[in-house]
């Protein structure tokens, strides 16, 4: 199944929840609750001891629940990483959106190639005959960057490939409705 890997940012050095999201949702199985947990874990995650703990008791669900539906959220892919996400500004890291044309018949297998990198922040695809699957690096230096899209570049052995530097941070903040 095609999915579509996305990011939810919380504040400029919060947290993050890494989604993927497969084309038909109601197909998944998720219900109301799940819904909700998905809206908390990507806008109300609580800095606290037990943060599992504290969504419960918002979504009147005990501790245990909250950890057993996450960890089947995560199962069906629609959680990818829960963790800190530091601003990139601050660390003097560098950024770029990097796009590809990519062949339908090798979408997957070229994503998963991304996705296999800790540097991609998250791709998406896009309906553009020019450049349809993109994606973020975030990387201590330039030159780790082009030695990322050179290494993905010659095991997708995909040509076509730009890749656009961060200049200046205009949006942090996007939330995915499941």
């Amino acid at each position: 199944m095609l999915k579509k890997d996305s990011i939810a940012f919380d504040g400029t050095v919060a947290k993050c929840l890494k989604m993927s999201f497969p084309r038909k949702r109601e197909s998944i199985g998720i219900d109301n609750i799940d819904k909700k947990l998905l809206f908390y874990l990507q806008e109300k995650f609580p800095l606290v001891l037990r943060p599992f703990k504290r969504i419960g008791k918002d979504l009147n669900l005990s501790e245990e629940d909250v950890i057993l539906r996450t960890k089947r959220l995560k199962g069906l892919g629609l959680i990818k990483r829960i963790g800190p996400v530091h601003s990139s500004e601050n660390l003097k890291f560098k950024r770029t959106l990097v796009g590809m044309r990519v062949p339908a018949e090798k979408i997957g297998q070229t994503a998963s190639l991304i996705n296999s990198f800790s540097e991609v922040t998250h791709n998406y695809l896009r309906d553009d005959p020019e450049f349809n699957l993109w994606f973020t690096l975030i990387c201590p230096s330039e030159n780790k960057i082009k030695r990322i899209i050179q290494a993905i570049k010659e095991k997708s052995r995909i040509k076509t490939i730009i890749s656009l530097p961060t200049i200046r941070t205009i949006k942090i903040k996007t939330v995915f409705q499941p």
